[in-house]
């Protein structure tokens, strides 16, 4: 990777090794950047690609170039991590969905759950902080954000692969998932909780979904700091057991 300057370029605006910025990337690149012809950008596609592109023309609202190499799936995980998080207070959840999309989340899903202190979120705003992050982290694909009624309704479009709760509660560190999930493991689901964390009858809705409980550890941890600690476990615990497996 060229460095960290990195640009969205929709997909419909490659043609063979040639690409063309929108007017909101052509402006950041040409006026705040002021990046010049000749110089190499690192550009996202935002569906999985990403590209090491040299600047050709640079016009007031349109950017263009070439296309030098192509990255595909470049920054995302082997493993696809399918978030539910309880809603938060505005900025909390700002820095929670921020740091998830850092962490290679597939989707966030903000799920008002019996302790939320807010019932919804504001959607534009959030895909804003999502494309951003995307960007600074440069991987290449965009997380989706998604809305759901309730953790039932959630729960009822599980992903086919083990459910993790972060409670706590929980006895289980989550250390342990090391020895629990499969070595080629395809997706998870997680589930961080909101303030207060779960209430007792969303704690026995999970087990009822086979839920694997596991303690961040003996801290009371904020929902955003354990969304960041727990993907940054989960992570390393499934790099590590696709490189023990071969």
């Amino acid at each position: 990777m060229p460095d960290f300057r990195s640009f969205f370029v929709d997909p419909n605006k490659i043609r063979k090794n040639y690409f063309t910025l929108n007017k909101k990337e052509s402006h950041h690149l040409s006026n705040v950047l002021r990046i010049k012809a000749g110089e190499r950008v690192w550009l996202i596609d935002g569906v999985g690609t990403a590209y090491n592109g040299v600047i050709e023309n640079i016009l007031p609202e349109k950017v263009s170039g070439t296309i030098k190499e192509v990255f595909p799936k470049y920054g995302e995980p082997t493993c696809d991590v399918f978030l539910a998080i309880g809603i938060i207070k505005r900025a909390r959840m700002e820095l929670a969905i921020e740091k998830a999309t850092e962490c290679g989340v597939r989707t966030i899903t903000a799920v008002p759950m019996d302790r939320s202190i807010k019932r919804s979120i504001n959607y534009e705003r959030m895909n804003k902080i999502i494309r951003s992050a995307t960007k600074q982290c440069a991987r290449s694909k965009f997380p989706s954000l998604k809305d759901t009624a309730s953790l039932q309704s959630w729960l009822d479009q599980l992903y086919d692969g083990p459910l993790v709760v972060c409670s706590a509660e929980a006895t289980d560190r989550i250390g342990n998932l090391h020895s629990i999930l499969p070595k080629k493991l395809k997706g998870l689901n997680l589930v961080i909780g909101p303030e207060g964390d779960f209430t007792d009858k969303e704690i026995s809705l999970l087990k009822d979904n086979k839920a694997l409980f596991v303690s961040l550890g003996n801290r009371r941890l904020k929902a955003e700091t354990a969304v960041i600690s727990a993907l940054s476990i989960i992570n390393e615990i499934i790099i590590r057991n696709r490189e023990s497996n071969g």
